[in-house]
């Protein structure tokens, strides 16, 4: 009845002496390896194995039987390479146990083909590469457009009389600049899962400092920015969020050549909610004003990709204007 049960085993099923010949060898394993029992029985374990690396297996076999341990766990099932009666080799799970007798240790090798799920796995892993490089390419087409329409912005900014509307086009084209960053950090990143927080605020930190403020050693900029990833569902809010502040403190803050100090701090809190806080010791805000009912379009904005995010927005003037920008990471 054992060997009824042993032979019904899908498996390879292989039991050795300490000589490393074979005593036992179910139907299972004469599936796999193509030898009949009868032509294996009494053959060293060396015939199922690759010349390569029976060596490396010998010695492998003789270092479990040292350890004294009864069996291999599961999850400590070796991947090695098998050898067929026609000379094929093949890639396979086995795990191995022992039993003591009277005759000495028997050691036996439960052994699993796992061809078709290797060849499955590289069909899996070239399907990953395909998509990854398909989705690099569309970051890469989405950045490469929105450049595009970003410089568009600003020659069409040069060739406009009224300030009013030139500044209009730039504030648009440093929008339009912020989303494309995210595209071409997502290009560089070796996975999409998210930008760096830090390095993004950063690059935009200096896009809008060449932009609002040529003589720039007027304004000293400091900055505290801890490196957090977010996904690309925040990182666009969170991009433009950023550059309307950024945008607000360098035009507003320092008129004239009023110098100054910017500070940019950028950190994860213990619960998970990202900290921004863009603080300036500018002229300050208007009294009275009202930033949650401001009709400017860059506070407006601000409030609507506030609500997307689901961020509270602090102002504070205490000498120093200060914007908190609170959000948790999904």
């Amino acid at each position: 009845m054992l060997a009824q049960v042993i032979d019904l085993a899908e498996d390879a099923i292989i039991s050795i002496g300490l000589d490393q010949r074979i005593l036992l060898f179910n139907k299972g394993a004469a599936t796999i390896f193509g030898y009949d029992a009868s032509e294996i029985i009494g053959k060293p374990l060396d015939l199922l194995i690759p010349a390569p690396v029976r060596n490396r297996h010998r010695e492998e076999v003789a270092a479990f039987v040292r350890s004294g341990v009864p069996a291999r766990r599961k999850s400590e099932r070796s991947r090695i390479q098998g050898l067929r009666k026609d000379g094929t080799e093949f890639p396979a799970e086995a795990s191995i146990s022992r039993v003591d007798s009277q005759d000495g240790p028997l050691l036996t090798v439960t052994l699993r083909d796992i061809t078709n799920r290797v060849a499955a796995d590289r069909q899996i892993e070239e399907s990953i590469r395909e998509k990854d490089a398909l989705l690099r390419e569309i970051h890469h087409r989405v950045k490469n457009n929105l450049q595009v329409m970003s410089s568009l912005l600003g020659l069409q900014s040069r060739t406009v009389g009224a300030n009013h509307t030139r500044q209009a086009l730039e504030d648009s084209q440093g929008r339009i600049h912020s989303m494309a960053l995210i595209h071409e950090l997502l290009c560089q990143a070796p996975e999409f899962s998210g930008i760096d927080t830090a390095d993004y605020t950063r690059r935009l930190i200096d896009y809008q400092v060449r932009a609002q403020a040529p003589d720039a050693a007027r304004i000293q900029v400091l900055t505290d920015l801890e490196a957090i990833r977010i996904d690309l569902d925040a990182a666009i809010p969170y991009g433009l969020i950023v550059n309307e502040l950024l945008l607000n403190a360098l035009r507003h803050a320092f008129p004239g050549d009023r110098t100054g100090e910017l500070r940019v701090n950028l950190h994860l809190q213990p619960n998970r909610n990202v900290l921004l806080v863009i603080e300036d010791d500018g002229v300050g805000l208007p009294i009275g004003f009202d930033w949650q009912s401001a009709p400017s379009l860059g506070f407006r904005l601000v409030r609507m990709l506030g609500e997307q995010l689901k961020a509270h927005i602090e102002v504070r003037t205490n000498g120093r204007t200060a914007i908190q920008v609170r959000f948790a990471i999904p």
